[in-house]
């Protein structure tokens, strides 16, 4: 059965608050690039592809082509079986697209997309998808079902312009025809709407599509029809008769009622016309040729200019700047992660990656291009990048894997492709010099090229959105344009000269343009004005404008050979000073304490749940306690009685189970979100419970004893299996599975590790041996390469998991027992807490420190936890106090 939605009569629903909207929408334009960037790195399966998989896996699962098209795109939240399904069958392909096998529906790896699907639900306002239906049959209905090949006024609801069933082809596929791409799949700006459509309410197609950037409310002193930038002599866009002002195909969505109109909040207005929007902050001159390419580090602190074959990072606090020891030159990028890729001056069809801490290439060079690289484009999330070649090719290499790029897209010839951009939903985007844009995850063109009329244009941009396209052109004027149907916009006027670069800001908001005449000029996108006078500062024409990732920082480089760096006009300086300081310090490895939190007892275990919105520790007043990370108040009261232990702690991979232990030697599982009771596993064990662990798929759950054993329960049905596991002389204090679920590793007070295989684990594989003392935790690193082991003996040791041999010497530095490790999730940083009250990092793969030791227990610290995402510390200690530090990047 087709994941449709019931069409049955229902009482027009309420509009819903703005910001609701917008949230749900965002969020569900968010979830859809996800999923796009999980199909890329699956070797993108076409639809059909992924609807025969499903339907010949033996299982329930099914995957319409049509209901594929609403997830991918955006159009609408699917429901939660056939989302996970989809999830699943993605899965299972490897990164070339070869089968393997479909995870389980427990597997751990698809905890973070049930969760995503949760909450979205949850952020979904009441009515929408009805709202949605019903607009859509009203458009069906005005429109009187003219289009060829649609569905009549009369037709069922399965017959509206939004019919799955009515839905494209597999847009994956190699030949699909542009006219065959559903133009519900973008979502015009307001302005476009307010320009193309002046008398229809706004938002006339899909919600979910809506666009990333924030919207703007229209100039109240000019009709939008007449964008005040353009003389009143060019004639304005014919209005279209009414009811249908812009008469899409069958496959457009009927127009949004009007609360869809209302501009999103935004936080920072754009100056208003005569005031300075940027204020020159520095002047960066070091560069003996002209300066032709510009790049931000992820967190705005770096700045690289390439001029010549020399390529320089600046500091964007002090100004001050270093020339790279390596030759590199135009063009540049950073990727996420921070490194710096760069051309080779002496072979331009190779690409480096710069550690900008070194300045020299991080690696060897990256291969397979087949003509020199003339643009990179780095994905906004995860290791994905684009190049292209003056031969108009456009490559995508997965940069992680270190393998070479594939050929997405030729556009040589008459049509050469001038520039590449990833929009945030993960669409890749490419302009060409006719002025078509290319929708290269689909291998097609995203609507008509543009008439090359007023010739070839000079430069090209796309909003962040991957909506608006717009060009600069030799007379002085930059047009605005739709990017998916090449429709005229706005007309912006005031330069003197060939615009060479133009430049839109991470919001969207506002569009920066370089000139011949040595003038930089910034536009608001929504209006078509001028914003404060234009930048006047460089002697020479304007090569490069780049915008800082936040957009606080704007850089312009130039034919003279200078780079000027401006700083957004009225920022806080106080604000700013202390959050430079703060991305500083954690830059340079030191965390930085955040308010501690206090409970009523010592604190002896703590975990974070795996969505990272909670932090849970148990009490030796035998209490439960959550907080919230980020503020550290409290959420709801203690979840256990007096009769819980305190050694026992763990959150189920998918967060909806929190275990706990109670002196009766029953484990209790919990629902975090309201503290009720699930089940009751009551074990076997003769001693108090001591460590708990749960399996990465969550259908083990390890309970570790006082009495030397250790059980393997079920924890969806409550039974265990088989006799308990035996091997230790005395308590088992450690547990811990492997990432891949092939390990069990158990250590105790008896100074052992034992190793088994979950699958037949009645006996051990082997036992290591190393530490003097009891071994009070063991974790595995997140790839699974390292065990890390606490010792009572003062040291931490590490193990490889292939035959349970110490890897290097131990780590040393503590001045007593060690009682707890952790893993960053990159696996980079390692923590361990101790009797003496410090925590200490360490580098896993080299055994050394990292910083100075966090003091701030009182007392013996206990427990150590990093959060999901690896930007928080949480340390717990016998003198009642959790400490946060602010570990990672800002």
């Amino acid at each position: 059965m087709e994941d449709t939605e019931p069409q049955h009569q229902q009482p027009q629903p309420q509009p819903q608050p703005q910001d609701t909207v917008t949230r749900f929408e965002e969020g569900l334009a968010a979830l859809a690039g996800d999923l796009t960037r999980l199909r890329i790195g699956r070797g993108r399966p076409s639809y059909r592809d992924l609807e025969a998989r499903a339907a010949g896996s033996g299982t329930e699962l099914r995957l319409p082509v049509a209901t594929q098209s609403d997830a991918f795109k955006g159009k609408r939240l699917v429901r939660s079986d056939t989302f996970m399904a989809l999830v699943r069958i993605l899965l299972s392909y490897d990164e070339y697209g070869r089968p393997t096998a479909i995870p389980a529906h427990t597997a751990p790896e698809l905890a973070v997309w049930r969760r995503r699907w949760q909450d979205l639900a949850a952020l979904q306002p009441p009515g929408y998808s009805r709202a949605r239906a019903a607009r859509a049959a009203q458009a069906a209905t005005a429109s009187g079902g003219a289009a060829s090949g649609g569905a009549a006024s009369g037709g069922t609801a399965h017959e509206t312009p939004r019919d799955p069933a009515t839905g494209p082809r597999d847009p994956a596929g190699p030949h699909v025809p542009a006219g065959a791409r559903e133009p519900a799949a973008y979502r015009e700006p307001l302005w476009l709407e307010s320009l193309f459509a002046p008398h229809a309410p706004a938002g006339s197609d899909d919600p979910a599509e809506a666009p990333r950037t924030p919207r703007h409310p229209e100039p109240a002193s000019e009709p939008a029809s007449h964008p005040p930038s353009e003389p009143r002599s060019e004639p304005a866009p014919a209005p279209v008769p009414q009811p249908d002002p812009r008469p899409d195909p069958p496959a457009a969505p009927a127009p949004d009622p009007g609360p869809a109109r209302v501009p999103d909040p935004v936080p920072d207005p754009a100056p208003a016309v005569g005031q300075a929007p940027y204020a020159l902050r520095h002047r960066l001159v070091g560069h003996l040729a002209p300066v032709r390419d510009l790049a931000f580090s992820p967190d705005g602190r770096l700045l690289a200019s390439a001029g010549g074959d020399t390529v320089q990072l600046w500091d964007t606090t002090t100004g001050h700047g270093t020339v790279t020891p390596f030759t590199a030159t135009h063009p540049l990028a950073f990727t996420p992660e921070g490194r710096l890729l760069a051309v080779d001056a002496r072979d331009p069809s190779l690409l480096h990656r710069i550690d900008p801490a070194t300045g020299r290439p991080d690696g060897p060079p990256l291969t397979g291009h087949a003509s020199p690289v003339t643009g990179i484009t780095c994905a906004p999330t995860g290791g994905m990048a684009a190049t292209l070649e003056r031969s108009g090719t456009v490559r995508l290499r997965d940069l992680s894997a270190g393998g070479l790029p594939f050929v997405l897209m030729h556009g040589g010839g008459t049509d050469p492709i001038d520039a590449v951009a990833f929009a945030r939903d993960g669409r890749l985007l490419a302009a060409a010099r006719s002025s078509r844009v290319w929708d290269l995850l689909d291998r097609a063109v995203a609507g008509a090229p543009r008439a090359a009329a007023d010739g070839i244009p000079e430069a090209v941009a796309l909003s962040p959105d991957g909506l608006v396209l717009a060009l600069g052109h030799r007379d002085g004027r930059t047009s605005l344009h739709e990017a998916a149907g090449g429709r005229d916009a706005l007309t912006l006027r005031g330069h003197a000269g060939p615009v060479r670069t133009l430049a839109f800001s991470p919001d969207g908001r506002l569009l920066a343009t370089g000139c011949d005449d040595a003038t930089v000029r910034l536009w608001d996108t929504a209006t078509g004005l001028p914003v404060g006078p234009p930048l006047s500062d460089h002697t020479g024409r304007i090569e490069r404008i780049a915008f800082s990732p936040a957009g606080r920082l704007l850089a312009t480089s130039s034919a003279d050979e200078t780079v000027l760096l401006y700083e957004r006009s009225g920022t806080g300086r106080t604000i700013l000073l202390a959050a430079e300081a703060l991305a500083v310090a954690l830059r340079e490895r030191r965390p930085v304490r955040l308010p501690p939190v206090e409970a009523e007892a010592a604190i002896v275990r703590v975990a974070f749940s795996p969505d990272g919105r909670l932090v849970a520790a148990t009490t030796g007043a035998g209490s439960v306690r959550l907080w919230d990370p980020v503020t550290g108040r409290p959420v709801g009261p203690p979840l256990a009685e007096l009769a819980t232990l305190p050694w026992c702690l763990a959150f189920s991979p998918d967060g909806t189970v929190l275990a706990t232990a109670s002196a009766n030697r029953t484990v209790y599982l919990r629902d975090p979100a309201t503290g009720t009771r699930v089940r009751e596993l009551p074990t076997g064990h003769r001693g108090p419970l001591k460590r708990l662990a749960f399996s990465p798929d969550g259908q083990l759950l390890a309970t570790g004893s006082t009495d030397g054993t250790v059980e393997l329960w079920n924890p969806a049905t409550g039974t265990c299996f088989r006799e308990p596991l035996s091997g230790h002389t005395n308590e088992v204090v450690g547990l811990a599975f492997a990432p891949d679920g092939r390990r069990l590793v158990t250590s105790g007070a008896d100074g052992q590790v034992l190793w088994r295989d979950p699958g037949r684990p009645l006996l051990p594989d082997h036992v290591s041996r190393g530490h003097q003392g009891a071994v009070w935790s063991a974790v595995f690193s997140p790839d699974g390469t390292l065990l890390a082991t606490a010792g009572g003996d003062a040291t931490v040791r590490m193990w490889d998991p292939a035959g349970g041999l110490p890897v290097g010497p131990p780590l040393t530095g503590h001045r007593s027992a060690v009682y707890d490790v952790a893993f960053s999730p990159d696996g980079q940083l390692l923590a361990s807490a101790g009797e003496d009250g410090l925590v200490l990092l360490w580098h896993p793969a080299t055994g050394r420190r990292v910083g100075g030791p966090l003091a701030g227990h009182a007392e013996a610290a206990t427990a150590v936890a990093f959060s999901p995402d690896g930007s928080l510390l949480v340390t717990a200690g016998r003198d009642g106090t959790l400490n946060r530090w602010a570990i990672g990047p800002l």
